[in-house]
């Protein structure tokens, strides 16, 4: 991709039979971006969280749905967009208590937290028309983190 090339979209079913292949995307676009292996990596995961968030809670796993996966290269910060129209998030945990989830052996609850683990910013937007978009964003290595 580059820092100097157009921004890359691909339309993706909202399904966990494509997570692989969003993931394998991410990568790819990271490691061409010039993050390292582990960074790439790292970045996928969070990406593949944030698409396993849609699938499971804006469209409740119901078929025929789809993702819009935009990567988006800047001089300080690779942003990575999901646009969906399923519902928004009711609402995203500042923090997660670890030994509560472990007490009652609930299973997620995690992706949010992982995500903001994994990025440098992570957002959900919701616009008037009902377009919901998770916004991830990881600094390039050796950049001023942007300010707030």
């Amino acid at each position: 991709m580059g820092r100097d090339r157009a921004p890359l979209e691909i339309d993706v079913p909202a399904t966990c039979e494509c997570l692989s292949l969003v993931h394998e995307a991410t990568r790819r676009a990271a490691l061409a971006e010039g993050f390292d292996p582990s960074a790439a990596d790292e970045i996928a995961v969070a990406v593949g969280e944030a698409m396993t968030n849609v699938v499971e809670h804006a469209y409740r796993g119901e078929p025929g749905h789809s993702v819009r996966l935009r990567f988006l290269p800047g001089p300080e910060v690779l942003r990575i967009e999901l646009e969906h129209r399923g519902a928004a998030p009711t609402s995203l945990p500042a923090g997660v208590d670890l030994g509560r989830l472990a007490r009652e052996r609930r299973r997620g609850g995690l992706g949010v937290h992982l995500m903001r683990r994994l990025m440098d910013h992570v957002v959900h937007e919701e616009s008037a028309v009902g377009v919901g978009c998770w916004v991830l964003e990881r600094n390039r290595p050796g950049s001023r983190p942007p300010e707030s």
